[in-house]
């Protein structure tokens, strides 16, 4: 095995005391045990390889046994590592980047789950798009990359099987089902839930639009979320009764797809990304209410408004167009789940506009007003977070949903240090 930089990474952990360092000594030493992670787990792959040979020849038991016996790992883990085996042989290059910790094992195993069982002809087309999907994995974080991976896949699958994708979405309907039990040791009643993407997305816009309404009573303001998400509900489920209006869903989807047929780079998701077959959006949408968003290549959308205090409806679609999740750039919490924060206070004179506004959690929202960080952001919505002492932390787009017609994919930019000139 070469030397990929392992040793200087080794030598600079065993020097190092964490307990003393700064947050950029922090992030170095970060770096450095990522290399010897990516390492051993590029060592565990050639060990499961070369043991998987010698019990074909008779010489060695599996490979899992000897992972579990030697390396004191668990079932799970040495499987694990015989998984990335595979993907190290299908995908060349992806063996060498773990080994340099360019990539993590988490990103191989992405790789692993989702092109594990695909046919032959979908499974080659994966396999050419290789360097593309090292760039991806290069600089995505793992949610992301999983995204990203499960995009590319399904648009592979869509040109060998056009009728494949409402098969699948057929498969989970039949397959949706509804359980309820008692726990006898706490008493608590409990109810699974096992729905498909469509049905999942009208319960929760049910729901949601029950919260928002419990969330704007003052005497809720100290009530915990997660006790408001149920009162929510129980509320949704309660104004179920004939004549109330039915719940709204949400489906972005891009206007080609939506007048013709998927194409190569077809947005067609509900509001927290989950992919749905064009031709059964299509179906919806001969009963429902369509409305227009032009999104400009860049993922930007523009918008004149009339003043008001917080974003109205029509201001949190367009934001949601753009938005899968929380604004800032580590986070995974749903649009649907996050306050619209005014960029320039509106106390301190910003407007309800939508180049001033983004949608961030109640964790990351908090961190800019009570935190004491500092976040601007351009009209083409670069955002820019600075930590409390002054540092620039991250820069970048801050959206992570883009329209088929832009330049990129819609992966929002990975965390790095700042450049020091910047700071």
């Amino acid at each position: 095995m070469r030397d990929t930089g392992v040793l200087e990474a080794v030598r600079a952990l065993l020097c190092a005391d964490p307990e003393l360092a700064d947050r950029d000594q922090l992030g170095e030493l970060i770096r450095h045990a990522r290399k010897v992670r990516g390492f051993v787990d590029a060592a565990d792959v050639r060990f499961s390889r070369r043991s998987r040979e010698l019990a074909n020849a008779g010489a060695c038991e599996s490979p899992t046994a000897v992972l579990m016996d030697e390396g004191r790992r668990s079932g799970r883990e040495a499987k694990a590592a015989q998984d990335r085996d595979r993907v190290c042989e299908e995908f060349g290059g992806f063996e060498d980047a773990l080994a340099a910790g360019d990539v993590s094992g988490d990103h191989l195993d992405v790789l692993a789950r989702l092109t594990r069982n695909l046919p032959d002809g979908v499974a080659s087309e994966v396999r050419a798009e290789v360097h593309d999907l090292l760039t991806s994995a290069a600089n995505e974080y793992v949610s992301q990359f999983e995204r990203s991976t499960k995009e590319r896949i399904d648009r592979i699958k869509s040109v060998h099987a056009p009728e494949a994708e409402s098969a699948e979405l057929d498969r989970q309907r039949r397959e949706s089902k509804m359980k309820r039990w008692t726990d006898k040791a706490s008493g608590m009643k409990m109810t699974l839930l096992s729905l498909d993407p469509l049905r999942d997305a009208v319960l929760h816009g049910a729901i949601d639009a029950q919260l928002a309404r419990l969330r704007q009573n003052p005497a809720n303001a100290k009530v915990q979320f997660a006790q408001l998400q149920l009162d929510a509900l129980v509320a949704a489920v309660s104004a179920a009764v004939p004549g109330r209006r039915i719940p709204e869903i949400t489906i972005h989807v891009d206007h080609e797809s939506l007048c013709h047929d998927r194409h190569e780079r077809t947005m067609c998701e509900t509001s927290d990304g989950t992919q749905l077959p064009v031709s059964t959006v299509q179906r919806l949408c001969c009963e429902a209410i369509v409305g227009a968003v032009v999104v400009d290549p860049d993922g930007a959308i523009r918008e004149l408004c009339a003043e008001q205090r917080t974003a109205n409806r029509a201001q949190r679609r367009a934001l949601g167009a753009m938005y899968r999740t929380c604004g800032h750039p580590h986070c995974e919490v749903g649009f649907d789940h996050c306050r619209i924060h005014h960029i320039v206070w509106w106390s301190k004179g910003g407007k309800t506009a939508l180049p001033n506004l983004i949608p961030l959690c109640e964790t990351h929202h908090h961190l800019v007003h009570e935190g004491g960080w500092q976040l601007t952001m351009t009209p083409d919505r670069v955002a820019t977070w600075i930590r409390p002492d002054g540092a620039v932390w991250w820069q970048g787009s801050s959206h992570d949903r883009l329209p088929p017609n832009s330049p990129s994919p819609p992966v929002r930019a990975r965390g790095r240090p700042p450049d020091r000139a910047a700071r």
